[in-house]
C-alpha cells in the first residue's frame, strides 16, 4: 500500500468507503447491510492491511455510528477521516455558519471525536448557491479546529471548476472508472495536480455493475448501454491477465492528480481482496490506450439511472 502526506497524516492510496455500513448499497450487493459485528470485522480487516482513511458522511444511514462504536470498543490509532456536511440551512453568513457547525457537531459526535481531517460538502450545489457564505463556514471548520483540510464532493468538471473559485477548498471527491473518464478528457485530473488538490475517487466499479454476468442482466437500459461495454471489460482484463477489479483499480491508482480510491465492501473479505489489488502491476501501455479509447463514449447518465434507483 502507498501513502502520501496530507496535512501531516500519512494517507493510504485505499479509501474504506463506509456507504455500505449504514445502508443497503450497490447493485451488486446481495446480502444487504451488514449487522455491527460484520462491519467490525471489515474495520478491524481494513487497518491490518494498511489502510489509513475511511470516508463517510452523515447521509450515509448510521455509518459514522458504527464507525463510533468501532472506536470506542477497539480504541487504537484514529484514521484519516473524510466526511460530508448535507442539507446546509439559512441564508445569512451567520446562520449558514450554524447550520454547518450543528451538522459537522452531529456527525462528530456519532463519531465519538472532536475532530476529522477532511469535510466535505456533500452536495455540489452549495457551491452555487449561498457558495461565498457557505465556503466561509467551511474555512472556518479548519480555524477552530474541526477539522484539517475542507472539499466538495462534485461530479463535473463544472463542478470543480467552481470549487477552483474558492481557495479554501483543497480536497474534492470525484466518479471516475473505466467506464466514466470524462474528468480525464477534460484535463481536470492534470489541473487538480497541478493545484495540489487531495482528490478521492469513488465508484471505481460503478457500485459493482463491472461484476455482474453480463449474460445474465435484464434491465434494458444496462442491456443497451452497459453489457456490450462489461464484455469488453472482460476482454481488457484477460489481456493483461488480470481479473476486472485488477484492471479497474490499476487503471485509476496510476491516473495524475488521483490520491485515494474509495472503495466499499460488503465483507471483511472484499476489504483485504481490494486492497491487495493495490499491489497490481501497472497496466500496459497498449492496453491502457486502448481502454482510453474504447470507454470513451459510455453513456454514464443513462447507467446512472439505474445505479441510482432505491434498493428495497
Amino acid at each position: 500500500m502507498k501513502y502520501i502526506n496530507v496535512a501531516g497524516h500519512r494517507l493510504s492510496a485505499m479509501s474504506l468507503g463506509t456507504v455500505q455500513l449504514g445502508m443497503n448499497y450497490g447493485i451488486a450487493n446481495t446480502g444487504g447491510q451488514p449487522d455491527e459485528a460484520q462491519s467490525f470485522d471489515m474495520l478491524d480487516a481494513a487497518f491490518e492491511c494498511g489502510i489509513t482513511s475511511l470516508d463517510t458522511a452523515r447521509a450515509y444511514g448510521n455509518s459514522e455510528e458504527v464507525i463510533g462504536k468501532y472506536f470506542a470498543s477497539r480504541g487504537g490509532e484514529i484514521p484519516f477521516i473524510t466526511t460530508k456536511v448535507v442539507d446546509i440551512e439559512g441564508e445569512t453568513a451567520a446562520e449558514i455558519e450554524s447550520s454547518v457547525f450543528s451538522i459537522v457537531e452531529t456527525s462528530l459526535e456519532k463519531l465519538g471525536l472532536t475532530k476529522v481531517n477532511c469535510i466535505m460538502l456533500h452536495e455540489s450545489k452549495d457551491l452555487f448557491e449561498r457558495g461565498k457564505h457557505i465556503a466561509s463556514a467551511m474555512e472556518n471548520l479548519v480555524k477552530k479546529g474541526y477539522t484539517d483540510i475542507v472539499g466538495a464532493s462534485v461530479y463535473t468538471a463544472a463542478e470543480l471548476g467552481k470549487m477552483f473559485e474558492y481557495d479554501v477548498y483543497t480536497a474534492t471527491q470525484v466518479p471516475m472508472s473505466i467506464f466514466d473518464q470524462r474528468l480525464i478528457a477534460s484535463g481536470m485530473t492534470d489541473t487538480l495536480a497541478e493545484r495540489g488538490i487531495t482528490a478521492f475517487v469513488r465508484s471505481v466499479f460503478l457500485q459493482g455493475l463491472f461484476f455482474l454476468d453480463p449474460e445474465k442482466i435484464t434491465d434494458p437500459i444496462l442491456v443497451e448501454y452497459a453489457v456490450p461495454k462489461i464484455k469488453l471489460l472482460r476482454e481488457c482484463a484477460e489481456t493483461e491477465g488480470m481479473s476486472i477489479a485488477e484492471l479497474a483499480i490499476s487503471y485509476m491508482r496510476d491516473v495524475k492528480g488521483v490520491s485515494s480510491l474509495v472503495l466499499g465492501a460488503d465483507t471483511a473479505t472484499q476489504v483485504k481482496a481490494n486492497a491487495a489489488y493495490f499491489e497490481t502491476k501497472a497496466i500496459s501501455e497498449k492496453t491502457s490506450h486502448l481502454i482510453k479509447q474504447s470507454f470513451a463514449d459510455v453513456n454514464i447518465p443513462e447507467i446512472m439511472k439505474v445505479l441510482s434507483r432505491a434498493k428495497n
